[in-house]
């Protein structure tokens, strides 16, 4: 088992990767608050969090992964009031939608995934935790945490209370002891979704949620707890607070974070309307290229989604399919010395706290060595077996199905293209442009060259 190393941000540096329980991982990442289709900035966790999850499976640890689906909350309920629809609706809705999206984007399904709506129960257990220690108080709209007893808050975010302010997603309300304070549980409004509670009938506070699920399922301190660089303050940090005041021990031995991702120069983000929605993406591109571009730089730096940084990561994905389209003939084979070492430099990229863009760098430099010695088909052959092996974590390779690599592929390809200058030589134009048409439609351009037609995929 290889020695890796992460960034967290607890202790605020990188640290080596040392689960609690031997080979065990206990991987916690926060899910989607279902009242929209994600964005390629939500996406970027998603995809990022799974690709470690996979990589330390294939280091040979025994991972388990937890994802949760925040199906009620605040904007749930204001999405459904402004389609007059129920607010089960939106979050059956959504949900869905959402699993679809990961399913073409090549994330896993996680091993557990708990729905808020189906852990309540865990939620008001530990809240009656929190209030037996001293930790809660009630007033008109709902019972809060007492933040300033937690001796420990702020360690996350590095910031003491003295020195944050209450913005985004800090509540105001005169009410509170505090302003950091925050809803542990929420009293119902008229129409709104409510379970019974010993405070009265309401719904569980967004922070609450995270906290219960990630305990009822691992039960016991996590290993890694990741998500979204904003939800570093205050979600996270509100976590660890009501966490470890009810249970007296860690929530998280490790906390992971990815930076955002930036459109017309502001993090994308839903609620401001300045986003793009992955379901969209799709309709005009591949998921590998998504992938490249989510790839394209280490997770903690900001990432800019620009028409010019898709086409980079369209002509990478271009890149690999001619490499497969160019060595079709060529039978996967064992690997060699030059492959072994590329090997080696891309598990050093990732143990050092994952970074795929400088994998993503050594596999381009193994494609352009073949392509630089094309009279080694041994190379070029090692090089096809070890990408896609690779590629059952990155999953940015053209698909046996469409990558033009099988022989019987090749062969079917020639026959077409001999039809057709048979139909071309008799003057058959209809045929001729009916069978490029056709195949355009599947992805594949012919291309009329004076040394002869060449195809590729698109």
């Amino acid at each position: 088992m290889e020695k890796i190393t992460l960034y967290n941000t607890l202790a605020g540096k990188k640290e080596p990767f040392i689960p609690l329980d031997k080979n065990r991982v206990l991987f916690y990442c926060c899910g989607p608050t279902v009242y929209n289709y994600i964005h390629i900035g939500n996406a970027r966790a998603f995809v990022l969090f799974d690709f470690i999850r996979r990589y330390l499976s294939r280091n040979g640890y025994q991972v388990t992964f937890i994802q949760n689906i925040t199906d009620v909350e605040d904007k749930i309920i204001k999405k459904a009031a402004s389609e007059e629809t129920s607010w089960d609706t939106v979050a059956a809705r959504y949900t869905l939608a959402f699993q679809e999206d990961m399913a073409r984007l090549g994330v896993r399904p996680p091993d557990i995934a708990p729905k808020a709506t189906e852990t309540v129960p865990a939620m008001i257990a530990l809240i009656e935790t929190l209030e037996r220690k001293g930790f809660t108080y009630t007033i008109s709209d709902g019972v809060y945490f007492r933040v300033r007893q937690f001796e420990g808050y702020g360690k996350l975010s590095k910031k003491s209370l003295d020195d944050l302010q209450a913005g985004s997603r800090i509540s105001v309300n005169d009410e509170k002891e505090d302003p950091f304070d925050f809803a542990l549980w929420k009293f119902s409004k008229p129409g709104e979704p409510f379970w019974e509670s010993p405070w009265g009938n309401g719904r569980p506070g967004w922070h609450i949620e995270c906290s219960a699920m990630s305990r009822q399922f691992a039960g016991r301190t996590l290993d890694i707890h990741a998500g979204g660089e904003d939800l570093v303050f205050p979600h996270h940090e509100n976590e660890i607070a009501q966490s470890e005041a009810a249970l007296g021990e860690p929530l998280a031995r490790y906390w992971m974070h990815n930076a955002y991702v930036n459109l017309n120069g502001a993090k994308m983000s839903k609620s401001l309307g300045n986003d793009v929605t992955v379901r969209s993406l799709l309709k005009d591109h591949l998921p590998q290229v998504l992938r490249l571009f989510l790839f394209s730089a280490h997770y903690r730096k900001l990432l800019d989604f620009t028409p010019d940084a898709l086409a980079d990561a369209e002509a990478k994905y271009q890149r690999f399919n001619n490499f497969f389209h160019t060595f079709a003939h060529v039978e996967e084979s064992a690997d060699e010395s030059l492959v072994r070492e590329w090997d080696k430099r891309v598990r050093t990229f990732l143990n050092d706290d994952f970074n795929t863009s400088g994998a993503l760098g050594v596999f381009f430099e193994a494609v352009a060595a073949c392509f630089k010695d094309k009279e080694s088909p041994a190379l070029a052959g090692a090089v096809k077996h070890w990408l896609r092996q690779w590629d059952a974590l990155f999953f940015i390779l053209p698909g046996e199905e469409t990558s033009l690599s099988g022989e019987t592929l090749h062969g079917l390809m020639e026959v077409l293209m001999e039809i057709r200058q048979r139909a071309r030589t008799s003057r058959d134009f209809e045929l001729a442009d009916m069978i490029r048409d056709r195949l355009k439609e599947l992805g594949i351009i012919l291309e009329d060259t004076p040394e002869g037609t060449r195809y590729k995929k698109t």
